[in-house]
């Protein structure tokens, strides 16, 4: 219009539906920025409709499928042939900035939208039916703060209020069918401060070493969560698979150790030890011992886990071990864990689980007399605790006091605050 060239970005397109047929799990990180009417050119829309629809069918997303499913639907002409949907994943590509690349095609439609709003206001100016202009002037603007406002995710107060109640419905009607709704967290103390582990939660526990925070989590997902019938990723980034499978052995079988380690096992030992391996194999446990991964591989897996309905809950061991995915120079070590902890709570809302993430506490705590942790204490923190929902501290007041006592004498061998 007007000499101006139209609002498009013809190879950001291709390059998003290039990295959706080559990479697992990369739609779900586009569809809440982008729509089918997004895309400028129409083979791109039918193309990313068809990509939606096998999502929703919980298909594979692939060069293949994506074919068939189009010559299925009867639209392959309409697309450019399938030599056009070849072309697509010819050149290398991958998801790694998929997201900036949405946000550029909804910029483009944003404005695309925009410009046919106010197109339609310049030609009834040069009509002189005043009521017709005044008339298209108040809709248009209408739509025109619709458009704005669609770029938000302000909704009024009444539609959250529908949201809740068809949440508490669905609550109450699984209930009524005997589901456990949350994740217990194997503490009795700690399911009456928060009703178990709530959906979207991320809940840290931060220790240092030797104090327990491993132990804890173990026993949060074995003891607690699997047995209840809960389904737990587990993201070993510390210990590789044999490590913590001995780990998990010796806590659930009672083992000891030196036994263990040394193989000098005794018939109850390995009584003890084929029970518990009996019943680990029966609880609905997946552990990742991938080394160096950052959130955009913890996201891609709890998502497709989600979408099979194979996770309730995502324990991570432990956030000093996750990966910037940044790729930014100079940045401080502090605002990357900051990114970390933000990107994870985003996990965790938008997959719908609870996330448990262990941290190191800093070293400070051991050049003072107290040590009883502190929010402060989380190594390289900045503003963690500003993402997170729950700070829990396990900390054995023994460690540093073989005589520590309470306010009545009581020994003092084990604690947990929870913040």
């Amino acid at each position: 219009m007007y000499g101006k060239v139209t609002q498009q970005a013809v190879e950001v397109e291709e390059a998003v539906l290039r990295a959706l047929m080559l990479e697992r799990d990369a739609i779900f990180k586009v569809t809440p920025i982008i729509s089918e009417e997004s895309f400028y050119k129409q083979e791109h829309q039918l193309i990313f409709k068809t990509i939606n629809e096998l999502t929703d069918a919980g298909q594979n997303i692939d060069l293949l499928t994506v074919s068939r499913k189009i010559k299925d639907n009867g639209i392959l002409e309409q697309v450019g042939g399938p030599a056009y949907i070849t072309s697509l994943t010819r050149h290398v590509a991958s998801a790694a900035h998929i997201e900036q690349h949405a946000r550029i095609i909804a910029e483009k439609f944003f404005s695309r939208e925009l410009i046919r709003h106010c197109t339609q206001q310049i030609n009834l100016v040069y009509q002189d039916d005043i009521d017709t202009l005044e008339a298209q002037y108040n809709l248009s603007t209408q739509e025109i703060d619709d458009l704005l406002a669609g770029k938000s995710g302000m909704k009024h107060i009444a539609n959250i209020l529908d949201e809740t109640r068809a949440d508490l419905e669905t609550r109450q009607g699984k209930a009524a069918l005997g589901e456990i709704l949350v994740v217990n967290t194997g503490l009795t103390d700690l399911n009456e401060l928060n009703n178990g582990w709530q959906q979207g939660e991320l809940v840290i526990i931060a220790a240092r070493p030797s104090m327990g925070k491993t132990a804890v989590a173990l026993n949060l997902f074995t003891k607690s969560a699997a047995q209840k019938g809960k389904k737990v990723c587990v993201f070993s980034l510390e210990m590789e698979n044999l490590k913590l499978s001995k780990r998990l052995i010796l806590s659930y079988g009672g083992i000891v150790r030196n036994n263990f380690e040394r193989g000098t096992m005794t018939q109850g030992d390995w009584s003890a030890y084929n029970r518990a391996d009996k019943q680990l194999r029966e609880l609905p446990v997946f552990i990742d011992d991938t080394p160096g991964v950052d959130t955009r591989h913890i996201g891609s897996v709890v998502r497709n886990k989600v979408r099979k309905n194979q996770c309730d809950l995502v324990v991570i061991d432990y956030l000093q071990l996750i990966e910037s995915k940044s790729g930014q120079i100079n940045k401080t070590r502090e605002r990357e864990v900051a990114e970390i902890s933000r990107e994870l709570k985003k996990v965790a809302k938008a997959a719908g689980v609870p996330i448990i993430l262990l941290a190191q506490l800093n070293r400070q705590i051991e050049n003072r007399e107290d040590k009883t942790p502190r929010l402060a204490d989380l190594r390289e923190s900045g503003v963690i605790e500003q993402d997170v929902d729950i700070v829990i501290f396990p900390w054995r007041p023994a460690f540093y006091n073989p005589v520590a006592t309470d306010d009545n004498g009581n020994s003092l061998r084990e604690g947990c605050n929870a913040f």
